[in-house]
């Protein structure tokens, strides 16, 4: 009867292990895609000297909105019927970005110029706070998010041209 009980703690102990391993190595999808975005933005300022505004809200979500979609789907990066990728003016593919498989995160990036502030995240439960922007400084925001299929709470990162850190919320990995 011990040994039965030790087998049950053991294999409860397990199962925890190995969710927090899996979600660890969800966020790091979304912080690795976060960093490619990064280098993206800055390579395209590099050319057009103010970064891109892909998505135009911090909710217009690509590849896919993970609130609505949350049965642990994961979806291509490269959508070439998508016209939020392709468009030759703020589609997703003039960043370059590449990623190394299907993602199970949604991705948005907001750009702009200052004097315009960049937006407050709306998702977030603890907002991250930008620094006051001086007129003709470009910035961008990028956030991504996954409701996972365990959990009932939208899993959030969010990082800026303001900021090298990645902020994360609700992240159980």
């Amino acid at each position: 009867m011990i040994v039965v009980a030790m087998i049950g703690v053991m294999a409860a102990l397990a199962i925890v292990g190995y969710r927090r391993y899996l979600n660890a190595a969800q966020a790091g999808e979304a912080k690795a895609m976060i960093q490619g975005i990064r280098a993206g933005e800055e390579a395209y300022k590099s050319e057009m000297l103010v970064y891109l505004d892909v998505s135009s809200t911090l909710t217009n979500y690509f590849p896919h909105d993970p609130t609505v979609s949350h049965n642990d789907e994961k979806w291509s990066w490269t959508q070439s019927n998508d016209p939020r990728y392709t468009s030759p003016t703020k589609g997703w593919q003039l960043l370059n970005v590449a990623a190394d498989g299907p993602v199970r995160f949604g991705y948005a990036v907001v750009a702009g110029v200052g004097p315009t502030a960049p937006p407050s995240p709306t998702a977030f439960t603890n907002k991250p706070v930008w620094p006051a922007i001086n007129a003709g400084i470009p910035w961008y925001v990028i956030q991504a998010a996954n409701q996972r299929v365990s959990s009932a709470k939208v899993v959030l990162f969010i990082s800026s041209s303001l900021s090298g850190e990645i902020y994360g919320e609700n992240d159980e990995g």
